[in-house]
């Protein structure tokens, strides 16, 4: 392999993550709010109301990922997947990151 392929292979391996991580993650909604339904007995509602909650934080989500850190993405997306993968929990977490940086915390002595 000469150099100049060497080098094109070597960023595209190295940019390949970071580009990926600025995609929204893709979570399994179905299996997710099926989780959710069977825990209420299997509810149609609950299914339902739990697939346009998801559907509707995604859609909040999606335009202002890649404006988000990488550091509160990664951290997020990790804590949404412990429950399956959830958009709601994803989005919370997003808050809260957001929150917490713009709001400092000092200690006093």
């Amino acid at each position: 392999m000469n150099r100049t392929k060497f080098l094109a292979a070597t960023a595209f391996v190295c940019l390949a993550p970071s580009v990926q991580a600025q995609t929204i993650p893709r979570y399994n909604v179905e299996g997710y709010c099926q989780q959710v339904a069977d825990v209420s007995g299997g509810s149609a509602m609950i299914f339902n109301g739990c697939m346009d909650i998801e559907q509707q934080l995604y859609n909040a989500l999606k335009p202002v990922w890649a404006q988000i850190s990488g550091k509160s993405r990664n951290y997020c997306d990790e804590v949404a997947q412990v429950s399956g993968g959830s958009y709601s929990i994803l989005k919370g977490c997003m808050d809260m990151e957001t929150n917490a940086a713009n709001a400092p915390r000092s200690f006093d002595y």
